[in-house]
Order: C-alpha cells, then sequence, then structure tokens
C-alpha cells in the first residue's frame, strides 16, 4: 500500500501554540479556505508523494544513518508572506530567519530522499510554516484586509530543532497528518 509522506521539522507545543492564537484572530478577517489544524504546523523538508513501503523503509535507514551527525539547532520565526497572485493569493505562510543548519539539514534529507528512489521538486527551497490555504473572497484583495500587524508578536520567537519527521498524510482526518518516524539530531540521542 502506498503511502502520502513528506519529511519535516516538528514545531514544538509552545509555538504551536502561539501561532494559533495569532490564527484565530485572522481567521474572520483574511479569508481563506482552509486553515491548518495547530496539530498539524511544521516546517517541511521535502515532499515525497507517495512511497512504497520498501522505499519508505530505505529512507528511513538512509536518514537515522546521514542525521547521525547532523547537530541540534535553533530556528526563529520571521516575516510573513504569500505564495501565488499577489492580491488574492494560495498559500500564507509563516517565515524563519535564515539559518545555514537548516539548508545542510535539507540538503541531507533531500539527498537521502533521491537516493531512497524519490522523485523531488527541484526548486530552490523556500523555509516556511503553511498557515493558511485557497483565499476564497474574490472581492477582496490581500492587500485591503491584511496588514501584518497580527503575527509581529510571533517574529522572534524561537525553538530548537532536536529532530526531523516523516509525516504520512491522511486527508479525510483532522490533524491530518501523522508521524510515522522520527529521526533526532544529534545531541538529541539518548544514551541508554
Amino acid at each position: 500500500m502506498n503511502r502520502h509522506v513528506f519529511a519535516a521539522v516538528p514545531l514544538p507545543v509552545h509555538i504551536k501554540n502561539a501561532i494559533h492564537d495569532v490564527t484565530l484572530l485572522l481567521k474572520d478577517k483574511v479569508p481563506f479556505k482552509q486553515w491548518v489544524h495547530p496539530e498539524d504546523l511544521h516546517l517541511t523538508l521535502s515532499f515525497l508523494g507517495q512511497a512504497d513501503i520498501t522505499k519508505l523503509n530505505s529512507l528511513r535507514e538512509m536518514l537515522h544513518r546521514e542525521l547521525l551527525e547532523s547537530p541540534a539547532f535553533s530556528l526563529t520565526l520571521s516575516t510573513s508572506g504569500f505564495f501565488g497572485k499577489k492580491q488574492q493569493p494560495r498559500i500564507f505562510w509563516l517565515g524563519v530567519e535564515k539559518e545555514p543548519a537548516l539548508i545542510e539539514l535539507q540538503k541531507k534529507v533531500h539527498a537521502s530522499c533521491e537516493q531512497a528512489g524519490f522523485t523531488l521538486e527541484s526548486r530552490v527551497y523556500s523555509p516556511h510554516i503553511t498557515l493558511a490555504k485557497r483565499w476564497k473572497d474574490t472581492e477582496t484583495t490581500i492587500n485591503e484586509v491584511f496588514d501584518g500587524q497580527e503575527l509581529a508578536s510571533l517574529a522572534g520567537q524561537s525553538f530548537d530543532v532536536k529532530d526531523i519527521v516523516l509525516y504520512e498524510t491522511h486527508l479525510d482526518k483532522v490533524p491530518k497528518y501523522q508521524v510515522i518516524e522520527k529521526i533526532p539530531l544529534k545531541g538529541d540521542r539518548n544514551d541508554s
């Protein structure tokens, strides 16, 4: 059976809660069709799509081996933005400050995914946390309803990246992402 899978940096509960508190203020003001459930907030590293068990098991082994010496690091939330049409965007996101360790981690994950047989997107990695998807109001534009003030309280909040996860997507459930593998980074391994 194939599974719909992606690799990501999980967010700690305090960051998910802080983001959720702000998005609650925005939901009635900024008209997107789908707001991400707080449990589903994450920072994608590589989207794998359909994965059979053989490829998935190969990837699990590779990631545990490849990330054995990858150090834990911190990320800091920064500005927000949009992907898609400037006036009526498809994706509303929250960014993180540039961190070389994140880019290096993403490169290792991406290479492992390709070695395991996955075909990945070739566009430049743009780290972000998706907050909402699919603009729904054809009468208004983003500039008319959003000035960024609500998200200002999130900028500068930091969190530690101690592991990555493989998520499986379940479109019929809420929350829809289930952790199927956790891969610790160096500095977060149990010495047992």
